[in-house]
């Protein structure tokens, strides 16, 4: 389509030399559409930015934890957050906020289903007397058993996922947030009485009544969510502390850019290295490791070195030899010469066996980053310590499921690989820095003109703009959500699948805090009327048939997805029977 024809859209527009988005009024449908198409791609990139940006902080040791339980939820939640905002925001508030509403319900709903099926689908296994068969068992041919047998098995009962006790916590945080829902929701029952034929005088001294009933109600679910949304991100530093879901996507995270090249292994160590500078020189390095950090710095190692030793450790007897540690610093993006790997295996083997452990291989690599031996001029030379891991790990090493970690290679960029740790490390701050804040200022460019245009879409097509944002804005704001849903769980293994759907379960908590939170601040602020029952029931129906299938049993079978898919557009017709059949709102 031609710019010219947005010449006549834009001349309302250029009364304000500001203002540099066409007016809806004077867009035809065709221009409508395509200006949807333009900025909810727009948006779609912005998300992708600040997604992007906020897990190359995790490459950070010293701000991952504070960016991976506090920073990623909430810069995952300001597309929709902005949505809503911005909906409530303009002279029509309350007509206008009905795309906020949409987009907030749209996107808790979708993300509830959509990527949820896609999970199952992408990540099913064969399900032997209802377990998932993630480990091969004892005496199967490695070169023939597949986790999915035979491959494209479509069976509805016989395959599914299984999934982590962390699902069952965050289902239920997501049903006590709810609680924001049932406090507005509650008042609202006694003053909105359904009738269909409302004048337009009555309605108006309706929706006054209504919001005058309502605001003080709006404003104590707005100090709830509030409430919620702080309690909620302290609960997910502590957990990230105590070593959760979070911890483990942190230390995922080192583990897939060292695969990529993106982080060396002395990169990954640099806050480990910088916390023990000051203890060059003492001769008992295991007194130094009772540090609490220190000790927390050693477990987020465990956990990144883990995979790479596992993935020689062929026979799973728990030890690698000579060439197999060779192989492994070379997996890790470390250079060094064959005579300082020999000395340092030397080292590392206390027992002349000829292999070493995962706790020598780990206390080897610990000495290397604190003091590397690369140009070693003596090749007698042992690393300053031989500090004891064993009890750094934890108490079940092999994952909860038993699985092995497969990891999938991701196109990441490969410009930092030969870098030294410290500009390792100032490259990727700037990298993220740039990604997030270029992601959050194009949400907050075109986050209003979209609600304008999904609102103007609604009055041209006489459809409520709550179902035009339902179904599209969440396609612009939580495409990438669904994607790395089912590219994760491709994976195959209990804990991918438990980081996935933590991650989608988070999501929703975050709606039901920050999002709605934002929306009974303008309820109250605006002055508004809260006519929206219908969403509200819908929104709190999927959150409850949810967490029911989550709480009721850790095994979700391909059948069971399915019955997951149909709660999407079971939602709208719930919004439509309540909405144009028993006259609610």
């Amino acid at each position: 389509m031609s710019w010219v024809v947005l010449n006549a859209a834009a001349e309302k527009s250029a009364e304000s030399p500001l203002n540099f988005f066409p007016d809806p009024e004077n867009c035809n449908i065709a221009q409508i559409i395509f200006l949807i198409c333009m900025y909810g791609y727009v948006l779609f990139v912005a998300s992708n930015l600040i997604s992007d940006g906020s897990e190359l902080l995790l490459l950070v040791p010293s701000l991952a934890p504070l960016v991976g339980s506090v920073v990623l939820p909430i810069l995952g939640a300001v597309p929709d957050g902005a949505m809503v905002l911005f909906s409530g925001l303009g002279s029509d508030a309350q007509n206008q906020v009905a795309v906020g509403v949409g987009a907030l319900a749209g996107s808790t709903v979708m993300l509830l289903t959509l990527p949820w099926f896609l999970a199952i689908l992408a990540g099913r296994v064969n399900l032997i007397n209802g377990k998932p068969q993630y480990v091969r068992p004892q005496g199967a041919d490695p070169n023939v058993w597949e986790k999915l047998q035979p491959a494209g098995n479509f069976s509805l009962l016989q395959t599914g996922i299984g999934y982590g006790k962390e699902i069952n916590a965050n289902a239920k945080i997501m049903l006590i947030t709810m609680i924001g829902y049932l406090i507005i929701q509650g008042v609202t029952f006694t003053v909105d009485h359904p009738k269909k034929d409302y004048t337009a005088a009555e309605m108006l001294d309706a929706q006054n009544k209504e919001s005058r009933a309502e605001n003080k109600f709006a404003l104590l679910g707005f100090v709830f969510c509030i409430a919620q949304f702080a309690w909620y991100l302290s609960k997910q530093w502590m957990d990230m502390k105590q070593g959760s879901a979070v911890d483990n996507a942190i230390a995922e995270t080192a583990v897939q850019a060292m695969k990529d090249g993106t982080l060396s292994l002395r990169g990954a160590m640099s806050s480990f290295c910088e916390k023990n500078k000051k203890l060059s020189g003492k001769s008992d390095f295991n007194e130094v490791l009772l540090c609490k950090d220190t000790m927390d710095e050693v477990r987020r190692m465990c956990k990144v070195l883990a995979p790479f030793f596992a993935k020689y450790d062929v026979n799973k007897d728990g030890t690698c030899d000579f060439e197999e540690f060779r192989m492994i610093f070379r997996d890790v993006g470390e250079n060094i010469s064959r005579e300082a790997q020999a000395a340092m295996f030397k080292a590392a083997d206390t027992n002349g066996s000829g292999d070493i452990s995962f706790e020598e291989f780990v206390a080897c690599l610990l000495s290397f980053a604190v003091d590397p031996i690369c140009g070693l001029d003596n090749k007698d030379r042992k690393p300053k310590f031989a500090a004891n891991t064993s009890k750094y790990l934890p108490d079940n090493a092999d994952n909860e499921d038993g699985d092995d970690d497969e990891e999938e290679e991701e196109d990441v960029p490969e410009d930092l690989a030969d870098l030294e740790p410290e500009e390792q490390q100032r490259r990727i701050q700037l990298r993220a820095a740039y990604q997030m804040a270029a992601g959050t200022l194009l949400v907050l460019i075109f986050s209003d003109p979209m609600v304008d245009l999904l609102s103007e879409l609604g009055k041209r097509l006489d459809i409520s703009a709550f179902y035009i944002s339902f179904v599209l804005a969440p396609m612009a704001s939580n495409a990438s959500e669904l994607v790395a849903a089912y590219n994760y769980a491709q994976k195959r293994t209990g804990k991918s699948i438990t980081t996935s759907l933590s991650t989608l379960v988070g999501a929703a908590i975050m709606n039901n805090t920050f999002c709605l939170g934002i929306f009974l601040g303008l309820v109250y602020f605006k002055g508004l009327a809260w006519e929206f029952s219908a969403e509200t029931i819908c929104i709190m129906f999927v959150q409850l048939a949810m967490a029911t299938m989550v709480l009721t049993r850790r095994v979700h079978r391909l059948l069971d997805g399915f019955v997951i898919l149909s709660f999407y557009p079971i939602s709208l017709f719930i919004v439509y029977f309540l909405e144009n059949i028993y006259g609610l709102d």
